[in-house]
């Protein structure tokens, strides 16, 4: 079966030359490989035309103004092949990658496409901090309820075809709004453990609470995890009852809900390679803005699904 490689980039020149030299360096190339570049202002195009050319089948489409959706709708519109790999820049990829996505889905027929696991690959102790809350261990995951990231993903034409694609309306949340599509219509995907990749986790606090915000605004705007959503807004609700009346057994009631709630971040936090002894002290308040941008962006994107 042919396979075509499909990635979307907005202004990521510091990491366009390492995506386009991870894909040169799969064992299994691909026989379609498109990049749509959605309006960068730093040249990414330009290093990926550069970085990519002599690769047969290569190609830089250029959309500016197009969001992730729209990107990967129009790349994967542009390649004919059976299977559609998905990926994206800024992710570490073994030479493995395409080879494992592809032997996976031609293993399993009947499923929609195949997957690799999204992995924290710290730099700093604010950064493992970060993984610790925002990424699960390989070894915690149950693939079967595991929905694929567009960072590491393939689907067979078909299924793309059938579900219509990435939804465009949607600017974040697209891929998981992909995957509940197509679990809805009985389709289901195979894990690939040679596909698992490594993503960088954000360096700051800022830049984590906005990630996070973006993508609890497309769960609102479209609908999706509702009761988890609602599960956080009750938990803080009881968090901040008990701390407005405080005594000694509220106090005692708080720290133990708190000391759970955070556990198993922590314990990644302590087993990440040097994780030390600060990161897992970073772990609380990590986790209290992840969780504050997570309401608020729900709550903005209900809004705006409220307004239409």
């Amino acid at each position: 079966m042919t396979v075509a490689v499909c990635a979307t980039v907005l202004n990521e020149a510091r990491d366009a030359q390492a995506l386009a030299e991870s894909l040169r360096l799969q064992r299994r190339q691909p026989d379609e490989l498109v990049v749509v570049d959605g309006g960068s202002s730093d040249g990414t195009a330009e290093i990926l035309r550069e970085s990519l050319a002599g690769i047969e089948g290569a190609q830089v489409i250029e959309a500016p103004g197009s969001n992730i959706a729209a990107g990967r709708n129009l790349a994967a519109r542009s390649v004919t092949s059976d299977l559609v790999a998905f990926t994206d820049a800024g992710i570490v990829r073994s030479p493995d990658w395409l080879g494992a996505l592809a032997d996976a889905a031609e293993e399993a027929p009947l499923a929609a496409g195949a997957f690799g696991y999204i992995l924290a690959a710290p730099g700093s102790t604010v950064e493992t901090a970060i993984g610790a809350v925002g990424l699960p261990f390989a070894d915690e995951i149950d693939p079967a309820h595991y929905p694929p990231s567009g960072g590491s993903v393939l689907l067979r034409r078909q299924w793309f075809d059938q579900v219509g694609g990435f939804p465009e309306w949607l600017d974040y949340g697209e891929d998981l709004w992909l995957d509940r599509r197509i679990w809805a219509e009985g389709g289901w995907f195979v894990h690939a453990p040679g596909a698992d990749v490594w993503n960088r986790p954000r360096s700051s606090l800022p830049a984590f609470f906005r990630q996070y915000f973006h993508y609890a605004s497309g769960d609102g705007r479209a609908g999706m995890l509702g009761k988890r959503h609602a599960a956080r807004f009750a938990a803080y609700a009881v968090g901040l009852s008990l701390a407005r009346r405080p005594s000694w057994g509220r106090m005692a009631l708080l720290a133990f809900l708190g000391y759970r709630y955070v556990r198993r971040p922590i314990a990644r936090a302590r087993g990440a390679p040097g994780g030390g002894a600060a990161a897992p002290a970073l772990v609380p308040l990590v986790r209290v803005v992840g969780d504050a941008a997570k309401m608020l962006g729900y709550a903005a994107g209900c809004w705006r699904r409220l307004r239409g």
